[in-house]
C-alpha cells in the first residue's frame, strides 16, 4: 500500500488509486497465502508513520484524522479480503463503498483547507492595507505639518496619496483650507518643501493645480530619475503635426511630448547641455510625421542636418530626404526665410476656402498640404548684434520674425535653439516672447528666470545633469524633464523606417516659394558625403561625364548640387509656375525687398489670389494662365513610360525596369533618369504604388449607367466634360471660370462628372483625377446624353 494515498491525487483520482493498490496487494497476498493478521499489522505501521509525518509537517487535525481513518479502513478490508478472497461481490462492494467515502471526505477536507487558506490570505492583505493606510496617514500628517511649517498654510487636507507605478516617488492630492489660500502659494515654496523633506540630490517637489484653484497636486520624487540616459523609444510609427512631439520624460515617468502645431519653440542651453541633441529629437519627430516638412537653418556648415542627410545617402536615397531644405550660408538662410514668409502670406487667402470647409480658423494640415517647420540651430547667427549689422542676415532674421508673428494659423513655424536667451545673444527678444514652448537645458538660475519668468522659482539643482532641463508650455508652470538620448545609429534607423513617408510641398506653396525652393539643393553635395568637396558647385570633371543632352531634373532626389545644363528643357512644373502667374512674381519680388510687415503687399497678394480662386473673378486671367500652363505639350517620353506601366499590370514596375524596357524597345529614345521617371509617375494621379518602388495604374471605377442627381443641365454637363477631358485638369474653379457658373453649380457639375466616371473622387484641395483621355471624349459625351435623357 502507498504511504500517502492522497499524495499527488485529488478527491477522484486519490480513492481510485488507493482502492486499486489495496486490491492488487491483497490479491498478491491471497495467492501467496499470507495470514490476514499481516494486513492489519502493515496498516497499523502505516498509520503510525503517516501520523508522525503529518505532525512534523504541521498538518491540520482534520487531515490527520482523515488519514488515520483511511489506514484503518484499508487495513480492515485487506484482512477480511485475505481471509475470504478479494474477488467476491461483497468484498468488491465494500472496497467501492470505502473508496467513495474516502473521496467524499477528501473533497470536504480540501474545500475546508482552501477556505482556510483564503481567510489567511485575506487577513494578510487586510493587514497590509492597514499598514499602508497607517503609513499613508503618517505621510499625510507629515506633509500637512510640512506645508504649514514651510508655506505658512495651516490646516491643509491630504485626500489621497498615489505611489507611481514605475516607482521613484508619489503624488499627494490635497486641498487648501478656507480663507483664500491657493495652490500657487504652495508652489512658491517647492525648493523649501524638498529641503524640509530631506530629498536626495536630483530629487525634488513639483506642485500643480488640482481640480480647482484651491486644490493641489504635489509630485514628490524620491529616486533620482534624471541621472542616467533615457534612450529614444524604438517606436517609429507615424506621427502628425497636430499631435505630440516626443522629447523626453518628466521626473514622475510621464512623457514630455508637446505639440508644436501652433507654438514656436525656443531652446537655450550652454555648450554640452544637450541642446543640439534636443534639436535632433525634434527632427526625429518631424521625420516621422506624414504631414510636416522640416527645413534646417544652420550657418555652422549645416551641421544639424548632416547625420540625417548622410544616413539617407548611405541608405540609397530612397524616397524623399528626411530634411526638405538646408540653409548653411547667409544667402541660403535669407532665401529660405523669405520663401517661408511668402508661403505663409500665400496660404492665408489661397486656402481660405479649405479652412471654411473644415470649419476651422487654422489650416488643416495633411500630406497634401503639409506644415513647415524651420529647425534653426544657433539662431544667434541671425539675431546677435553683429548679425543684425549684416544686411543679408538682418533680412533673413526679419523675415523669420514675421513668420513667427503671422504664420501660426497656416502651419509655418520655427523651432530655434541658442546658447542664451538674453539680449546680448538674441538682440530681438520678440522671438522668445512669441515662443509658446520654452526649454532651458542645464543652465543657471538667472538664465532660466529670464527665459521663463521669476514666478516659477526654478532651481537648477532640480536638473543638474546633461540632457536635463526645464520646459514651459504657454502659461503652465515649468517642469523638469530628461531629454531622450538620440545617437547617429538610431538616426539611421529612423531614416530607414520613415523612408517614403515624407510629404511633398503643395503646389500653392511651391509656387509662392519660387526659384529659391526649386534650386535649394544646388551646391549641397557636401551635406550628403564627407568625400564631396565643400563648394558651391560640383567639380568640372564629374560634370563632363554626364550626357550633354540629359534633361534637367528638379525633383528633390535628382541633380543634387549640379548646375542646370545650358539649353536643357524646362520641367513641366517650373514652366507652369513661370507662365501661370507673372503678376504674383512681381509681388514676390517686392516682398523680397520690402521691410517688415507690409500690409499693402499682403493686400496685393490677397487680391491676386482672390482673382484666381475666388467667386468674383470676372476675366479669370490667372486661372486661364494656370490652365494654359497645365495643358502645355508634355515630354513625349512620359507617354512611353506610362505605356510601360500600363503593360506591367497591377503588380507594377520600378523605374530601373522601365528604363530597361525602353532601352530594348525604343533604342532611338534618350532614356530619362530613374529619378525623372519616379517624379513623372508620382505626379500622375492615375498611377499609384502597389508596393515600395513599383508603379502601376490605379483601378478605375466603372462608369455609372444611371442619371446623375437631378438639377444638372445636360448641355452644361457635356461642356464641363469637354473642358475637363480636353485640358486633363479636373478643377472645380476652372469650371466656375470657364462656364461662368457659381461655386455650388460648379461643384454639382464636378460631382456629376464623377458619377459618370469622367473624374475621380475629391482629394482635398487637389484637382481631381481625369479618367478619360481626349481620344475617348465622344463616347463619353454620347453616354452622358443618353443616361441624362433617360435612355432616349
Amino acid at each position: 500500500m502507498s504511504i500517502d494515498w492522497e499524495s499527488g491525487h485529488g478527491p477522484l483520482s486519490g480513492p481510485i488509486s488507493a482502492a486499486g493498490t489495496a486490491l492488487a496487494v491483497t490479491y498478491a497476498g491471497y495467492v501467496a497465502d499470507v495470514p490476514p493478521a499481516w494486513a492489519g499489522a502493515v496498516a497499523a505501521a502505516g498509520l503510525v508513520g503517516h501520523h508522525i509525518a503529518g505532525v512534523q509537517a504541521k498538518a491540520p487535525r482534520g487531515t490527520l484524522a482523515l488519514r488515520a481513518a483511511a489506514w484503518i479502513g484499508a487495513g480492515g478490508w485487506c484482512s477480511w479480503a485475505l481471509a475470504g478472497g478479494p474477488w467476491s461481490v461483497h468484498a468488491l462492494g465494500a472496497l467501492a463503498a470505502g473508496a467513495v467515502g474516502l473521496g467524499t471526505a477528501m473533497g470536504g477536507a480540501r474545500t475546508k483547507a482552501t477556505r482556510a487558506e483564503q481567510r489567511a490570505a485575506e487577513k494578510l492583505a487586510e493587514a497590509e492595507r492597514t499598514r499602508r493606510r497607517a503609513g499613508q496617514r503618517d505621510l499625510a500628517d507629515q506633509w500637512v505639518a510640512r506645508i504649514a511649517r514651510v508655506c505658512n498654510v495651516s490646516n491643509c487636507t491630504v485626500v489621497g496619496i498615489e505611489q507611481w507605478e514605475e516607482g521613484g516617488g508619489y503624488t499627494l492630492e490635497g486641498e487648501t483650507p478656507p480663507g483664500g489660500a491657493t495652490w500657487r502659494q504652495i508652489k512658491n515654496y517647492e525648493d523649501g518643501l524638498a529641503g524640509d523633506a530631506r530629498l536626495p540630490e536630483g530629487c525634488g517637489v513639483e506642485v500643480q493645480q488640482g481640480v480647482h484653484r484651491g486644490a493641489f497636486l504635489i509630485n514628490v520624487t524620491t529616486a533620482n530619475a534624471l541621472v542616467g540616459d533615457v534612450v529614444y523609444p524604438q517606436d517609429y510609427s507615424p506621427l502628425s503635426m497636430n499631435g505630440p512631439l516626443p522629447l523626453g520624460v518628466h521626473r514622475d515617468g510621464s512623457t514630455f511630448a508637446p505639440c508644436l502645431r501652433q507654438n514656436t519653440a525656443t531652446t537655450v542651453g550652454r555648450k554640452g547641455s544637450g541642446k543640439t541633441n534636443r534639436m535632433h529629437l525634434g527632427l526625429a519627430g518631424y521625420a516621422r510625421m506624414t504631414d510636416c516638412l522640416p527645413w534646417v537653418l544652420d550657418l555652422n556648415g549645416g551641421g544639424l542636418a548632416l547625420p540625417w542627410l548622410r544616413a539617407w545617402h548611405a541608405a540609397g536615397r530612397h524616397g524623399q530626404p528626411p530634411i526638405d531644405w538646408v540653409a548653411d550660408t547667409p544667402e541660403k538662410a535669407r532665401a529660405m526665410c523669405e520663401a517661408l514668409l511668402r508661403i505663409a502670406k500665400a496660404r492665408k487667402p489661397g486656402y481660405a476656402q479649405l479652412m471654411i470647409e473644415h470649419d476651422d480658423d487654422k489650416l488643416p494640415v495633411s500630406p497634401q498640404v503639409p506644415g513647415i517647420v524651420i529647425a534653426a540651430d544657433e539662431i544667434a547667427e541671425l539675431y546677435s548684434h553683429r548679425a543684425r549689422r549684416d544686411t543679408t542676415l538682418r533680412a533673413a532674421g526679419d523675415a523669420l520674425l514675421q513668420v513667427v508673428e503671422l504664420a501660426r494659423a497656416v502651419a509655418c513655424n520655427v523651432d530655434a535653439a541658442a546658447l542664451r536667451a538674453t539680449q546680448d545673444v538674441l538682440a530681438e527678444p520678440q522671438l522668445v516672447k512669441q515662443s509658446g514652448l520654452k526649454i532651458g537645458m542645464k543652465s543657471d538660475e538667472t538664465e532660466l528666470a529670464y527665459l521663463m519668468g521669476w514666478a516659477d522659482r526654478l532651481n537648477p539643482q532640480d536638473a543638474p545633469y546633461p540632457g536635463c532641463g526645464f520646459a514651459k508650455e504657454l502659461d503652465e508652470p515649468a517642469r523638469p524633464f530628461k531629454a531622450y538620448r538620440l545617437k547617429p545609429t538610431q538616426i539611421a534607423d529612423i531614416v530607414a523606417a520613415c523612408s517614403g513617408r515624407q510629404p511633398s510641398l503643395d503646389a500653392l506653396s511651391r509656387e509662392a516659394a519660387g526659384e529659391a525652393y526649386e534650386h535649394r539643393w544646388d551646391g549641397t553635395a557636401h551635406l550628403f558625403s564627407a568625400a564631396a568637396p565643400v563648394v558651391a558647385a560640383p567639380a568640372a570633371a564629374p560634370a563632363v561625364e554626364q550626357p550633354p543632352a540629359a534633361p534637367r531634373r528638379r525633383d528633390v532626389t535628382a541633380d543634387w548640387g549640379k548646375p542646370r545644363p545650358e539649353g536643357a528643357p524646362d520641367d513641366e512644373a517650373a514652366a507652369a509656375i513661370r507662365d501661370a502667374d507673372a503678376r504674383m512674381r512681381q509681388i514676390n519680388a517686392s516682398i523680397e525687398d520690402a521691410s517688415r510687415r507690409d500690409p499693402d503687399l499682403e493686400a496685393q497678394a490677397r487680391a491676386i489670389f482672390d482673382a484666381g480662386f475666388g467667386d468674383g473673378d470676372e476675366d479669370g486671367a490667372l486661372g486661364d494662365a494656370i490652365d494654359t500652363a497645365r495643358t502645355r505639350p508634355e515630354d513625349p517620353r512620359k507617354a512611353l513610360v506610362r505605356e510601360v506601366v500600363a503593360q506591367a499590370g497591377p503588380e507594377g514596375i520600378g523605374p530601373e525596369a522601365i528604363r530597361d524596357v525602353l532601352s530594348r524597345t525604343r533604342p532611338d529614345v534618350d532614356l530619362p533618369s530613374p529619378e525623372t521617371i519616379g517624379r513623372w509617375l508620382a505626379a500622375d494621379a492615375d498611377v499609384h504604388r502597389p508596393r515600395h518602388g513599383r508603379y502601376a495604374l490605379r483601378p478605375r471605377p466603372a462608369p455609372s449607367t444611371s442619371p446623375a442627381p437631378p438639377g444638372v443641365d445636360v448641355d452644361l454637363l457635356c461642356q464641363a466634360a469637354e473642358l475637363v477631358v480636353s485640358t486633363q485638369f479636373g478643377s472645380t474653379s476652372m469650371l466656375q471660370r470657364k462656364l461662368r457658373v457659381g461655386f455650388a453649380a460648379a461643384g454639382a457639375l464636378m460631382d456629376a462628372l464623377e458619377h459618370h466616371g469622367v473624374v475621380g473622387p475629391s482629394d482635398g484641395s487637389r484637382a481631381r483625377t481625369v479618367h478619360v483621355r481626349p481620344d475617348g471624349l465622344d463616347p463619353v459625351l454620347a453616354r452622358i446624353r443618353q443616361t441624362q435623357n433617360g435612355g432616349s
